[in-house]
């Protein structure tokens, strides 16, 4: 097809166009954040008589993105129909060691209110019946936002200006029956207030994500997590008694550069004994261009293969004894297929599902006694 032209576009186009450029000379155009609103117009240009007769080089990538998503920005959901995620803001100003985000996608940028609410109510209008809020953190929201330069650790506080806990109470507001599901939300910045704000929001779901990363303090600090053991003990404890029957959430990291046997089993014991809800572990890779991958004593694979099949080990043994207790309950639940449903507890793509005896229409919400449980999942 010599008319047919390739487009690269993503993380590794923004971050890699230029090399790419060299070792992929098929491609025929690369395009960042900056570039998606204009992707229409570079298309057309790129299949101009012109362009096709010079063959010109077409690299868009921008270095520093500065692309907000807004709700003008068109969108071709291949979630399904009843299931949507929003973008509320785009890149991050944390340092983590183990992560170059803020380097392909640049600090944070908050979508306004107003954006945000456009779309979400266009979806409810569709028949979408979950709303999962993301963003590289959920929780600083608005944040940028406001006159007066927020830190690092800045609470969640709507006095000063826009908030997540804030944007939470006007999407409470929007009519319909739907979940709004927060995903990616940062340790440094649950405060009083939006923990209140949670528990309040009937439509908001109690559910948490919160990715601690590590419960050690070196390896805290070595990660540059912004937060400290201390903080983390006294969210959990605040989450839990805050919003009655939360689902928490979590994932950490094993591995990481310097991680030592003592290291590991504090977080062990940490995940042992806090009985996360839902939980997910990964094994530290070195990632081109961040701190932690030039940092000494990288830990050997079969070594981080082990912590991983350790933690996972007492994590299923925890999530089989919650499912377990879920038995003789009547749960409330979004069905994705007709004899496939989650709970207010589950996560599209990530966490455990509910297994239905008898069918039900797919996005629509049913309540269902809980019967029995498989390993993660539960039967209704």
């Amino acid at each position: 097809r010599p008319t047919q032209k390739l487009i690269v576009s993503g993380c590794m186009s923004q971050r890699f166009s230029r090399e790419l450029r060299e070792s992929l000379p098929e491609v025929d155009a690369f395009i960042g954040l900056d570039q998606v609103k204009e992707l229409g117009a570079i298309a057309e240009r790129l299949l101009s008589k012109q362009v096709q007769d010079e063959d010109v080089d077409l690299d868009f990538v921008t270095a520093r993105p500065g692309y907000i998503p807004d709700y003008d920005t068109p969108r071709f959901r291949l979630t399904p129909a009843h299931s949507a995620y929003v973008k509320i803001a785009e890149g991050c100003n944390h340092p983590c060691s183990f992560c170059v985000i803020p380097q392909m996608r640049g600090r944070h940028r908050s979508r306004s209110p107003a954006s945000v609410l456009a779309e979400i109510r266009g979806l409810i209008a569709e028949g979408v019946r979950e709303i999962n809020l993301i963003s590289q953190d959920t929780t600083y929201y608005g944040m940028d936002l406001w006159a007066a330069k927020a830190g690092p650790r800045q609470l969640v506080d709507s006095s000063r200006g826009p908030t997540l806990s804030a944007l939470l109470r006007q999407i409470q507001e929007i009519e319909g029956e739907f979940w709004v599901r927060l995903l990616y939300t940062h340790p440094a910045h649950w405060s009083d207030e939006l923990i209140e704000t949670v528990s309040q929001c009937e439509k908001v779901a109690r559910y948490i994500d919160v990715p601690l990363q590590h419960i050690d303090e070196s390896m805290l600090q070595r990660m540059r997590r912004e937060t400290s053991r201390p903080h983390i003990e006294e969210l959990i404890a605040k989450l839990r008694l805050g919003i009655p029957g939360v689902a928490l959430r979590t994932t950490f990291i094993v591995g990481f550069p310097g991680e030592s046997d003592t290291d590991f089993e504090a977080l062990l014991e940490f995940i042992e004994r806090i009985q996360f809800e839902r939980l997910g572990i990964f094994k530290y890779s070195q990632e081109q261009g961040s701190r932690a991958a030039k940092m000494p004593n990288q830990i050997p694979a079969n070594v981080k293969n082990a912590r991983y099949r350790a933690a996972m080990s007492i994590q299923q043994k925890i999530a089989h004894r919650l499912a377990r207790k879920k038995v003789g309950r009547k749960l409330k639940l979004l069905v994705d297929q007709p004899h496939v449903a989650r709970s207010e507890a589950d996560a599209p793509d990530v966490d455990a599902r509910v297994i239905l005896s008898e069918p039900a229409p797919a996005g629509e919400f049913v309540w269902r006694k809980i019967t029995a449980s498989r390993g993660y999942d539960l039967l209704a």
